[in-house]
């Protein structure tokens, strides 16, 4: 399988990585994180994401972290696929954009605390 995500499926920015391929019908392989031990913050991980952050995705030679960038980059690359998850016009991707930040910005911390 050529996509893989490293994360915690039980971690917020995880789980948005993972909705959003489940919507778009994408098959990957979950290369499971152990926050709780740190791995995530291991030298091997820091070579994959030097914030020692999960998720990454790696995808044939494309590698890249941050949940709400990820999950862009695949709404976009399966957009023939499954719902429409960006906007089809300039203002739907307006307003996509827009609750993105306002999650973001209010509603990111919370969701930890709810782990």
């Amino acid at each position: 399988m050529g996509l893989k995500v490293y994360g915690a499926a039980n971690a917020a920015c995880p789980q948005r990585v993972l909705a959003c391929l489940i919507e778009k019908g994408v098959e990957f392989e979950l290369i499971h994180v152990d926050l709780n031990r740190g791995e995530h913050k291991s030298p091997d991980f820091l070579l994959r994401q030097p914030f020692g952050q999960v998720p990454v995705v790696e995808d044939g030679d494309l590698r890249l972290y941050e949940s709400r960038a990820i999950i862009r980059y695949y709404a976009t690359k399966y957009e023939d696929r499954g719902p429409d998850l960006l906007g089809k016009t300039l203002e739907e991707r307006a307003m996509v954009d827009q609750w993105l930040e306002v999650e973001a910005h209010n509603f990111n911390d919370l969701c930890f605390k709810l782990r």
